[in-house]
């Protein structure tokens, strides 16, 4: 008994430290848990996103090309004897009239600038508007209209939209060449009021709107329908603030005008 007494009290002493060891680790207070500054991981995450969103339009459009026949889906690296009168592009299509997938989204992330807002940005452009196209009278405005060569189309526009204008159509030139050959245009100024209004003027009558056709060839109005090339413009266009007419209540593709957001832009900028 006494030899099992003197064990327990050898065992004790060895074992105190590892004890107290123990008691420190398992009951010591745990550090402050580290606050992050999560604004630099949004801004990677918002970037990846936008990066994420130009890939999928990539995929759209070699989906579209595909859909056409004009590229295959079984397409390697090695390069393949090219056949005599074939196409790997949409040249032969641009004038292809399809339905409008989703129109009513088209302008997402943009805004209208309403007549309202235009009034009493620049003025009425002259007074007794009617139905017809008529010159402009607003001195402002006369000063800011100019006519020029914007690449494939002329245009009587204000001065900051056709500048706008001129990079659109830049940005197609070196992406889409084929389709920028085959760019006409159908107007752009006609200071007239909006159709079925007293007094409210349209984009047109501020040199604010063009229309835009592929081939000379007028898209039917309000059928849900466009020339296949005006849906690749859409994006360039949209790239650079303008709104597209595919998205109307009553759709006209044709149809591109300068966005609320672009127009304020420029207010900012004095510009206009």
């Amino acid at each position: 008994m006494r030899s099992l007494s003197v064990f327990l009290l050898a065992f004790s002493i060895v074992a105190a430290p590892v004890v107290w060891h123990l008691s420190r680790q398992l009951f010591m207070p745990l550090p402050p848990v580290p606050v992050f500054d999560t604004g630099d991981i949004e801004a990677e995450v918002s970037q990846l996103r936008a990066q994420v969103g130009d890939l999928r339009k990539r995929v759209d459009a070699l989906d579209a090309r595909m859909s056409l026949g004009l590229i295959s889906s079984a397409a390697t690296d090695t390069p393949q004897p090219r056949n005599p009168g074939a196409s790997d592009s949409l040249k032969d299509s641009f004038a292809q009239v399809v339905l409008i997938a989703d129109r009513r989204s088209a302008n997402d992330g943009l805004s209208f600038a309403s007549p309202s807002f235009l009034q009493q940005l620049i003025g009425l452009p002259r007074k007794g508007l009617t139905d017809d196209c008529q010159p402009a009278t607003n001195p402002r405005l006369k000063e800011l209209l100019l006519t020029e060569d914007v690449g494939p189309i002329n245009a009587r526009m204000l001065k900051p939209a056709l500048i706008s204008l001129r990079q659109v159509f830049a940005n197609v030139q070196v992406f889409e060449p084929e389709l920028y050959a085959r760019i006409k245009s159908a107007g752009s100024l006609c200071v007239r009021r909006i159709r079925g209004s007293i007094g409210s003027a349209s984009a047109h009558a501020y040199g604010l709107a063009v229309d835009i056709n592929i081939d000379g060839v007028l898209d039917t109005l309000a059928d849900g329908k466009t020339q296949l090339g005006l849906i690749l413009l859409a994006d360039f266009f949209k790239k650079e603030g303008w709104i597209w007419g595919a998205g109307f209540s009553r759709e006209d593709s044709m149809h591109f005008e300068v966005s609320r957001e672009k127009l304020e832009q420029w207010r900012r900028l004095g510009e206009i």
